[in-house]
Parts: structure tokens; sequence; C-alpha cells
């Protein structure tokens, strides 16, 4: 594993050690690449019946999947920072709900049409402290291969998704967290959950 990724794995733990994570009991939990796969398969599902779902129908598709598969509370906490430690329980609260609502209709957003397209998981690389790297690829048509990988961390028995590479080195998760903590400085915490949901409506509006 990268330097750049022990650096995320290391800040997921740390995070972890303040955000309230809710995740339900099971008796088999799926492994890594298990979560993966089956998030691939509800995003190809999506993908063939976009135009009739709309952007509001692939959200609604895809939000029970998300909420599912990504720990949405620990990756809020890394994305605001140094601030999370400031924030209230209803201030915390408040802010997963929006990164999970723009999280989801970011994936609504994306995965708006097909042609043909595959996924196929290629394989899972342990990393430091029970992280794990899933390494995904969408296959085009054209045999153009555009990887999407995933750290996932365990979470009270449950693998759950804490960041998404694209391209195997471009953290979706860090470029938030200098996002979240740069707006946070400068308008403070109403500020960035305005933000959050005026993209929110940009996407819907774009359909």
């Amino acid at each position: 594993m990268t330097r750049h990724l022990r650096s995320l794995a290391f800040a997921v733990l740390f995070v972890l050690g303040f955000a309230s994570i809710s995740a339900t009991a099971s008796a088999a939990p799926a492994r890594p690449g298990e979560l993966v796969t089956g998030l691939n398969e509800a995003l190809l599902e999506v993908m063939r019946n976009a135009s009739d779902l709309g952007f509001q129908g692939r959200y609604d598709r895809l939000a029970p999947v998300l909420r599912e598969t990504f720990s949405f509370s620990a990756m809020a906490g890394i994305s605001a920072g140094r601030h999370w430690r400031d924030l209230g329980p209803e201030q915390r609260r408040t802010l997963v709900g929006a990164f999970g609502r723009m999280s989801i209709g970011t994936f609504a957003a994306r995965f708006d049409g097909y042609s043909g397209e595959r996924f196929e998981v290629i394989g899972e690389e342990p990393g430091p402290r029970n992280t794990v790297l899933v390494r995904n690829q969408l296959l085009k048509s054209d045999g153009e291969a555009i990887e999407i990988n995933y750290l996932l961390k365990r979470i009270k028995d449950r693998w759950r998704v804490v960041d998404v590479y694209l391209d195997s080195t471009f953290s979706e998760l860090a470029t938030k967290r200098a996002e979240y903590s740069a707006v946070l400085d400068r308008e403070g915490f109403d500020g960035l959950i305005r933000r959050i949901e005026e993209k929110l409506a940009k996407l819907a509006a774009a359909g």
C-alpha cells in the first residue's frame, strides 16, 4: 500500500475514536470484495435503467445500497478534519446526513447511462490496522478500463467503504477534507452545510 493510502487509513482510525458509527450486526458479514461486487451490481442495474429512472429514481435505488456499503459517519468526520472535534452531537449528525445525501447524489449523477460497460473486482490488498483496499475497475465497451478502488475498514463486525480512489491514486476523501476544512475556516459550519445542499440541488437539477 502506498504512503498516501496508509495516511488515509490512519486518519480513518483517528476519526473512529470520535465519531459515533452506526452499523447493524450480521451473522455472516460480507468480505470486502463481496461488498464491492454487490455495489457494482446495483450500479449496473441503475445504469441500464438510467433514462427511465431519472436522477431521483437513481438516487432512490442507490440510497439503501450505499448506506449499507459506506460508512458516511467515518467519512464525514475525516472530511471535517480537525474541526470534527469541535462539533457538537447535533452538528455531527447534520453533517453526516448532508454528507451521505451528497455522496448518494454524486453516484446518481455519475452513473447516468449504459453503453455496454461492466465492472470487475481485481482483488484485495491488506492495509495497516485491518484496512483493505479492493481493486476494482469499470470496463468500457471499447476495452478502456477505469479504476475505481475502494478502501474498507471493519466497523462493528461489518466491512464499510471509507474512501474511493479514482484512477488508482485520486482520493475523493482527501479532496473533500481539503475543501471542507477550507469552508469551515472561512464560513463556519452553517456555511459548509449550505454549500453541500446547494451542490446536491445542482446535481438534481441537471438530472
